[in-house]
């Protein structure tokens, strides 16, 4: 069967899906708990004391809080007695069977790097760690920072510029001198990005879809004026999500609700972009289009399909932009290029060794007073208190997990490394290459998930 859109969104089914029953089967022996991420973080008043740590220029740890480590080993158990029985059935499809049995393998993964940190066994955390997500990428990396060192460059030969500022470039670019690479390597070729913009902004394009019946303002985007904006677009994707608010600042879709902040004032295009085009339209799209597709397993996700499914979100934010050097310059960009340098610089690459979490502090710092102080070049005592803040609320993100001896949680370098492969799919395979990846929760660059999809009609075969 060849699975056909009308518009965004696939038919509705009217029969099960050939995995329903596994589908069911592993959620249940998963129970409950919510995603990794969450459960890797620590408490707010943890956090608190590793913030205190580090502004001292000391160590400090993020393993996990205390936990009932033997309910974690009894899940773990139980997915490998799942797996067990898997590979031993004969009723079950050969393709389907792997497409779980990589699954499980994650999952796996994921309840041992619980284990590990609890443990403090920072060898078994990276293990699994980079089981799943790889370790980073030294050119991206090495872009990354190359891209940092220009706008340094850039601040330092501006006219005029403050002292301040022109200092704290300089320091950021006596840090940054020796490891630079390419930071040409990050921007999708000029022709490419018109191409999959055009698609996305054309009548009847991605969207034009997402916003039908909607009237954006031309101001900023308050509450007041957003929630209904997202109300219509959670409707036109044809899923019943709520809205909610989220615990801070961040965006994401969760349980049966959207979450945004409690407050926000956004300029129009980052509303669309990270609101609408991220969230909403293509990752709660991904899910109902799953839902609805041959195999119950791509509304959760195949394996290690965040590798590139984060990347695609980020391509549809920046499409908003009328070009790629517009979104280039706007924070959000600089925060997907912090995550990577942090983690990456973490993990040693490029270095000896490993990096601990007040060396880590302390590279980031630098970058983050260099933005600052552009900011505020008269108020050194403000800028210096929001650049600790920065610094802070990102390693306590991407460090999560660690001992603060070494190494970092590799989750976040996916929305930059993604990017990448995104932007190479779309000139490879055309800008429909993006789109496709509407159609469930896998990844768009894994040629394991694109053959095993196209086996069951739900991507073209490739000419």
């Amino acid at each position: 069967m060849k699975y056909e859109r009308d518009g965004l969104l696939l038919p509705p089914r009217d029969e099960p899906q050939i995995d329903h029953e596994l589908f069911a089967s592993l959620k249940a022996t998963l129970g409950e708990g919510g995603a990794i991420y969450e459960q890797l973080n620590v408490s707010d008043e943890r956090k608190a004391g590793v913030a205190e740590a580090w502004h001292d220029g000391q160590d400090a740890s993020l393993t996990i809080d205390a936990v009932n480590t033997d309910d974690l080993l009894m899940k773990q158990a139980a997915l490998r007695q799942w797996k067990r029985e898997l590979l031993d059935r004969t009723d079950v499809d050969p393709d389907v069977k792997q497409l779980y049995r990589w699954k499980v393998n994650e999952h796996i993964a994921n309840v041992n790097m619980l284990v590990a940190s609890s443990n403090d066994d920072m060898v078994g955390f990276r293990r699994w760690n980079e089981f799943i997500y790889g370790k980073p990428d030294e050119d991206i990396y090495r872009g990354a920072i190359d891209w940092i060192a220009h706008d340094a460059e850039v601040l330092i030969d501006t006219p005029d510029q403050n002292q301040a500022t022109i200092d704290a470039a300089q320091n950021v670019l006596n840090m940054l001198s020796e490891k630079r690479g390419y930071r040409e390597l990050l921007s999708p070729d000029e022709e490419t990005f018109e191409t999959v913009r055009d698609n996305h902004m054309r009548p009847m394009g991605f969207y034009a879809l997402v916003l039908a019946d909607v009237v954006l303002p031309t101001g900023k985007v308050s509450r007041e004026v957003g929630d209904p904006i997202l109300k219509q677009a959670i409707a036109n994707i044809g899923s019943k999500k709520g809205i909610r608010d989220a615990k801070g600042t961040t965006w994401s879709v969760a349980g049966d609700a959207v979450l945004r902040p409690s407050e926000y004032n956004m300029p129009v295009k980052r509303f669309v972009g990270l609101g609408l085009g991220h969230e909403v339209a293509s990752h709660e799209l991904e899910r109902t289009n799953g839902a609805r597709g041959p195999l119950a397993i791509v509304a959760g996700g195949l394996d290690r399909y965040e590798l590139g499914n984060e990347g695609r979100a980020v391509v549809r934010e920046e499409v908003v932009y009328e070009t790629f050097d517009e979104f280039g310059k706007i924070v959000r960009w600089r925060d997907i290029l912090r995550r990577h340098i942090a983690i990456s610089y973490a993990s040693g690459v490029g270095e000896d060794s490993p990096r601990t979490s007040s060396e880590v502090y302390n590279f980031v710092n630098t970058i983050d007073m260099m933005y600052q102080t552009k900011l505020k070049p008269t108020e050194p005592g403000l800028a210096f208190s929001a650049a600790e803040k920065n610094t802070t609320n990102l390693l306590t993100r991407v460090l999560k997990g660690t001992d603060g001896k070494g190494g970092a949680y590799l989750k976040d370098k996916v929305y930059l490394e993604g990017h990448v492969s995104n932007w190479l799919q779309a000139a490879r395979r055309g800008p429909g290459a993006i789109t496709e990846g509407d159609l469930g929760k896998f990844d768009i660059a894994n040629d394991r998930h694109i053959m095993a999809l196209q086996k069951f009609g739900l991507l073209p075969e490739e000419d």
